[in-house]
This record gives structure tokens, C-alpha cells and sequence, in this order.
């Protein structure tokens, strides 16, 4: 069960709050979505052809981000990391980042276990690090480098000769246009993302240096390349694009590339991209386009969420004493929000008159909700009216329980895509507040006047109100669409409104009502 706030402060509000509280607060939210993605046997899913290593990112992450060590999710995160085999650059990176983040002597010996793996893996040809089914590239390279970094920082030895191919190979990525490139092979094009993990990589080089001539000596030979990779992203920093050389961008690993700006500055004190406050700039376009589910990205995707979080907590070189106020912030929330209860109660009000359009069918076995043939946050139901060349129609949902939108529609099909409109609209002068249950059986992408609430792909085994966002909804008209996603069996959709303690919703609240519907789907 997931819950939400819609607030009504607007953006000028927004930002007359100091901006350590607003990256504060997003992050507190930021760790609450983290932590109800675990699984029940404590792991997280993604990076599937990395094991463990979602689930080494998000423990990372919490831990830089405040989650006290003893907190029950990050322990069964642990243990679960403790039965898994790592067998992937990433996901040996990312284990020995947190197992330093934790502090803790006995988590030495499950480190130097991942230490040997990326040692062992070094390509010995180009001194850099690869997929374990692929060739070498900048990405796993980075990783590589950061969890080097770590297990020196343990303590651990790491071999010279490790370190110096690590250097010459990282220099071969370096583009005749300026900037670093993913690839040796194809020798593509560079783009900043990459380009600030490489300027990354050689200041952990730089940082593991101390005593090692020959590594200084490979290190002072690429200094020019350094400096034309920093002037190259001194003309194209963006919190906004992750730009290419020839200045075109694509949203492509945004957040990525925020999070290897932190590292780069980080690590060589730089507090300024030529004339720009990188920090500053960065986080107040990361608390502005957060999700209000608390995840980041369009798609709200658990390493998004992650390496947004890393970046606003400036997680390579902050200090573990500036946790506590986080940890404040985060309870803050916890005792701020309701109690929840497990379903809506009897007063709860059935919301039956929609808009329905739809559906589009969609070919294929990928996503159906993540590329959708019209903008959700446009969506404008009205008499006669269409969108992506389907009608608008007034419909009434079943009272009693959910409907299938397919029999409501009368067109059956399997990996359908739906959706469905209802206005609402709040008299007097004062916000009201208000909780909306969902019963789905599927993939939803919930949007309010224009912005989006909420987007999972969950299957559910019963169709039950089991899913709530709260509302706190201005005076005035609005607008609810939700996008529901049918891969098989029926197309189901119901939804329900009530008060914060799951009875009667406020009166204040009125209900769009349709004068001759259609009703079926019985």
C-alpha cells in the first residue's frame, strides 16, 4: 500500500523554503520509496544480470542517506546480500561501496572477497573492466575505480599494477572532440554523463596515488586530457541535459550523470563548473522534478531513485555527523503521517461516472503503460471529444465492485492499454483532505490536474481497494486520469474515495456526475 501527498504550495513556495530543507525532506521521502520496493526476502529487484547488485545500490544508498544500521529493512537487505553470489563488476563495485559506507570490521572479509573479483577481472589487455558477457567499457570501468577506492579506504591493499593499467586504459576513452566515450571499441560519441564519470575515475586514481611513482607518472601524462575534458564539460553543464559533444542531449541516464558529477567535484573539491554552482543548481532541479511517490525519473525507476539520492546527499564526501539531521527528518515525516488502515471503510464513497477512452492495443512483449499514444498530462475528456483517434465516452463503473472496462467497452482483448477521466471539484475557501483507493489488477499510471501520482506495474493475485494515495486538494476544479494497463485476463479498474481515516470523504468535495452513461461491463 503506497501513500502520497499532493500539496498545494506552489512553486514560488516551494522556493522560499531554505533549500537544505527541501533536499532534506526529498530525500527523507526519496528513503520511504526505497524502502517499500523490498522484496520479502529482503532483497530489491533490477539489474537482474547483476546479482545482488540492486540490492547492494539501495543499501548504499540508504545508508549514506541516513537509515540508521540497525533499521529492519537495511539488516534484511544484508542478509540477503550475504547469501548472494556476486559474479559482475557492478554488482562487486557497489557491495564493496557499502560494506565501506557501513564502518562496521566485520563486513572486512565479505569485502575482500569482492576486492579479488574486480582485481581478477581487470581486462588484462586494456587495464580497464567489462560486462561479464560484453566488451570493456567506461561504465563498468567507473564502478570498478569507486569500489577500488572503497576497499582502500577499508584498508585492503590494492595492487599497484592494478592501479596504473586502471589509469592508462581509463586515458583511452578520451575523444578527439573532447570529452570521454563509453566505448573503445566504437569509439562513439562522448557526452557529459560519461565524461564526468571519467574525470571521476582518474580523481580516485589521483586520491589512490600516495606512494606509487608510477602511477603519478601515468597520471601526469594524461593531465592535459584531464584539463580538455574538464573544459568540455565546462561548456556543457546542464542539471537539465546530459549533453553530447556537438551540444544535442537525449534523456538518456540522466540521473546517472548527475550522480558522476557529485563524484567528479567531489572528489577534486571543485565547487564550481566553470561559472556555475553545480550543487545548487542540481538540487533544485532534482527536488522540483521529484515524483510524489518520492522516486525520480520519468519512469521512477529504482537506480534513478538511488542516484538522485546520491547526488543530494553529496554521498562521496560528505561526513557521516550530517546523517543525524536527516534521520530527524525522516522520522519527522513518519510521525506526521496517519495512521493507515488496511482498506476503505463503510463511509467511503465509490466514485461510479467516468470519461473512458480507449483501448489501444499494443504489439510486442514490452511495457504497455511506458509509451502511451497522447500526453497523460493533456488529457481533457469532453462531449464528443477524442484523443489518439479514440472517443471520449461518459461511462458508469459497477456499484458494488470493480468493473472490466473491456465488457464496459465492449472491445475484449489481451495487452490493452485504457483510460479513464472523472473530475472532482472542491467548494469553500480551504484545502480538504482526502484518500484515493485504487482496484487494480494491473499496471497503473495515476495523474492529477496534469501531474502524475503515481506509476507501478504491480500484478495483483485479488482485485481489492488495497491501494491509496492521499489528497490534499485545493478549492477548485480537478482533473483525475489513470492510465490502466491490461497484459491478460480482464481489464480491471474501480475506485473509491474517502476521508484520511478511510470513512466519508469531506463533504466539501462534489463528484461529476454524467446524465446518461453507459453501463455495462456487468
Amino acid at each position: 500500500m503506497l501513500c502520497l501527498a499532493l500539496q498545494g504550495a506552489g512553486k514560488e513556495q516551494a522556493q522560499a523554503i531554505p533549500l537544505t530543507l527541501r533536499v532534506n525532506h526529498a530525500i527523507a521521502l526519496g528513503v520511504d520509496h526505497l524502502k517499500r520496493l523490498q522484496r520479502g526476502d529482503g532483497s530489491f529487484g533490477g539489474f537482474e544480470r547483476h546479482p545482488g547488485g540492486a540490492t547492494a545500490l539501495v543499501a548504499y544508498t540508504l545508508v549514506e542517506s541516513g537509515v540508521r544500521r540497525g533499521d529492519p529493512v537495511l539488516r534484511a537487505a544484508l542478509g540477503a546480500l550475504g547469501e548472494e553470489q556476486l559474479v559482475s563488476t557492478y554488482s562487486s563495485a557497489l557491495h564493496l561501496m557499502l560494506c565501506e559506507a557501513l564502518r562496521d570490521e566485520g563486513f572486512v572479509e565479505a569485502a575482500r572477497a569482492s576486492l579479488a573479483f574486480l582485481i581478477a577481472n581487470q581486462d588484462r589487455g586494456s587495464g580497464v573492466w567489462a560486462y561479464p558477457w560484453g566488451q570493456v567499457d567506461s561504465s563498468n570501468t567507473q564502478f570498478a575505480l569507486l569500489g577500488l577506492r572503497a576497499a582502500a579506504r577499508m584498508g585492503l591493499s590494492v595492487p599497484e599494477g592494478t592501479l596504473v593499467a586502471a589509469a592508462e586504459g581509463l586515458a583511452a576513452f578520451d575523444h578527439e572532440r573532447g570529452g570521454f566515450t563509453y566505448s573503445l571499441e566504437a569509439q562513439g560519441f562522448s557526452y557529459a554523463g560519461i565524461t564526468a564519470a571519467g574525470l571521476g575515475g582518474f580523481a580516485v586514481l589521483e586520491e589512490l596515488s600516495a606512494g606509487s611513482a608510477r602511477l603519478r607518472s601515468v597520471l601526469e601524462r594524461r593531465a592535459d586530457a584531464r584539463r580538455k575534458a574538464e573544459a568540455w564539460m565546462e561548456e556543457r553543464w546542464d542539471p537539465m541535459r546530459n549533453h553530447s559533444a556537438d551540444m544535442t542531449w537525449r534523456d538518456f541516464a540522466h540521473f546517472a550523470y548527475l550522480w558522476a558529477v557529485e563524484r567528479w567535484c567531489g572528489l577534486t573539491g571543485r565547487a564550481r563548473i566553470g561559472a556555475h554552482d553545480w550543487y545548487t543548481e542540481g538540487a533544485e532541479w532534482l527536488v522540483a522534478v521529484q515524483n510524489r511517490d518520492g522516486s525520480f525519473g520519468r519512469e521512477g525507476t529504482l537506480e534513478d531513485t538511488c542516484f538522485a539520492l546520491l547526488f543530494l546527499r553529496r554521498a562521496t564526501v560528505s561526513e557521516s555527523a550530517e546523517l543525524d539531521e536527516l534521520t530527524a527528518e525522516l522520522e519527522r515525516l513518519r510521525a506526521a503521517r496517519p495512521e493507515r488502515r488496511s482498506g476503505p471503510g463503510r463511509g467511503a464513497v465509490r466514485l461510479s461516472d467516468w470519461w473512458l477512452a480507449g483501448p489501444w492495443p499494443q504489439s510486442g512483449q514490452g511495457p504497455i503503460l511506458l509509451s502511451p499514444p497522447f500526453e497523460p498530462k493533456e488529457v481533457d475528456p469532453r462531449p464528443r471529444g477524442k484523443i489518439a483517434r479514440r472517443d471520449w465516452e461518459p461511462v458508469r463503473l459497477r456499484a458494488d465492485q470493480w468493473t472490466d472496462l473491456e465488457l464496459l467497452g465492449e472491445r475484449v482483448g489481451d495487452r490493452l492499454l485504457w483510460l479513464v477521466a472523472a473530475r472532482l471539484k472542491v467548494t469553500g475557501k480551504e484545502p480538504v483532505e482526502a484518500c484515493l483507493w485504487l482496484e487494480l489488477e494491473e499496471g497503473w499510471d495515476v495523474w492529477l490536474d496534469g501531474r502524475r501520482l503515481s506509476r507501478e506495474r504491480r500484478r495483483a493475485l485479488v482485485v481489492r481497494p488495497d491501494y491509496s494515495i492521499d489528497l490534499v486538494l485545493e478549492p477548485g476544479e480537478h482533473l483525475l486520469a489513470v492510465l490502466v494497463e491490461d497484459r491478460n485476463e480482464a481489464s480491471a479498474f474501480g475506485a473509491l474515495l474517502s476521508g484520511r481515516d478511510g470513512g466519508a470523504p469531506p463533504a466539501a468535495i462534489e463528484l461529476e456526475r454524467h446524465a446518461q452513461p453507459k453501463a455495462r461491463g456487468r
